[in-house]
């Protein structure tokens, strides 16, 4: 009876020590906690990034170096080769995850090198938050050294761990926990950043010039545009005639062409009617305002009469519309009058309308 409450003391013992070196051990675990660590930072990249692709990889096992492992990196180091090559702005971020952890994260001990930690892992499979904290940096580390080992730039790797923070895959199971320590590699392709050039030197950005290959050397508008100072259509570079007056049909040259008198004469004869007076006055005003122009007075008519009668007809209308702007005081010497008759219609002389257009005196500006 004695030798059994021994042995039965002794047995309580031993449980209550195991239970007490249980129980220390538990809270002497360093469960340190770096939230979101992040092992290299690189600026505000992924987060103000406007990004032409982002390439995700299928996961790299942590703890198998198998075929597939192996074609995933591969292809990795391949991708992102190519994006150099094609001198793409781009960033790798290689994710470091882990199994669950089975600690508390929040909660701060000290590690025990004694015999308690032992004898504490017989009874459950341990993953501390520091642990896991290492090991996805670690798994990382590993994808980062291979690209580095193939000549890429560590400039843009990015590493950064997630522990356990982001299971894939059940840790029910140990094909489950397996597959939860993993690599997930991402590349980030910025948009090619578009350059804005200046290709004509004229101090105005090709997004905003209008007139792009403006010869170098010469004066602009805010446009790019070559300065046209006499609003003619014609810029100020090629304007043989520069100070062509407003509202004159020009040439390729900036020079006048033509204007036309819509003028009334009465029926078969040359002498204006008054109500044409204004127009005469307008244009010898121009006239008077622009000495640089000498006129050349062309008349037509439709085609009722003979082709002889409206020759003349037309020359003496026109010879009397000179004889009128001299009388409003433009020089004579730099008039001149022509008759064309019935040769150049601009409408049909088959209506009233038309035989109205093609009655007219034209004026055709020299400079």
């Amino acid at each position: 009876m004695k030798n059994r409450t021994n042995f039965t003391s002794k047995l309580l013992l031993a449980s209550l020590l195991v239970g007490t070196i249980i129980g220390a051990d538990t809270y002497k675990e360093n469960y340190s906690v770096n939230k979101n660590a992040t092992v290299k930072q690189n600026d505000n990249f992924f987060m103000d990034g406007d990004f032409q692709e982002i390439i995700r990889f299928n996961m790299i096992p942590a703890n198998e170096q198998t075929q597939d492992s192996k074609e995933i990196v591969d292809k990795l180091i391949q991708t992102t080769k190519n994006y150099i090559k094609e001198s793409k702005d781009i960033r790798v971020k290689l994710i470091g995850h882990t199994r669950g952890t089975t600690d508390d994260m929040n909660e701060k001990t000290i590690d025990s090198d004694t015999y308690a930690n032992k004898i504490q892992n017989w009874f459950r499979d341990t993953l501390t938050t520091q642990q896991s904290d290492e090991k996805s940096k670690s798994y990382a580390q590993k994808v980062y050294d291979t690209l580095v080992d193939n000549n890429i730039s560590k400039d843009i790797l990015v590493l950064e761990n997630r522990r356990g923070e982001d299971l894939a895959f059940s840790d029910a199971t140990d094909e489950g926990i397996d597959l939860s320590n993993r690599v997930m590699a991402i590349i980030y392709v910025l948009k090619d950043k578009v350059v804005d050039k200046d290709s004509d030197r004229d101090g105005v950005l090709d997004s905003k010039d209008k007139c792009p290959t403006t010869p170098l050397g010469e004066a602009v508008n805010k446009d790019g545009c070559p300065l046209d100072s006499d609003n003619d259509g014609v810029y100020d570079f090629e304007d043989q005639c520069p100070n062509t007056a407003q509202n004159l049909d020009v040439d390729s040259y900036g020079c006048p062409l033509m204007r036309t008198l819509h003028l009334n004469f009465e029926t078969s004869s040359a002498k204006i009617l008054e109500d044409s007076y204004d127009e005469v006055e307008k244009f010898a005003t121009f006239m008077k305002e622009h000495p640089m122009y000498n006129a050349e007075l062309v008349g037509h008519t439709d085609n009722v009469g003979s082709e002889e009668f409206n020759m003349d007809l037309s020359k003496r209308r026109a010879i009397s519309v000179k004889n009128a702007l001299v009388a409003q005081g433009v020089n004579a010497s730099r008039l001149k009058a022509f008759g064309r008759g019935e040769l150049d219609p601009v409408a049909s002389n088959e209506t009233p309308e038309g035989r109205l257009q093609n009655r007219r005196t034209e004026v055709i500006l020299s400079h």
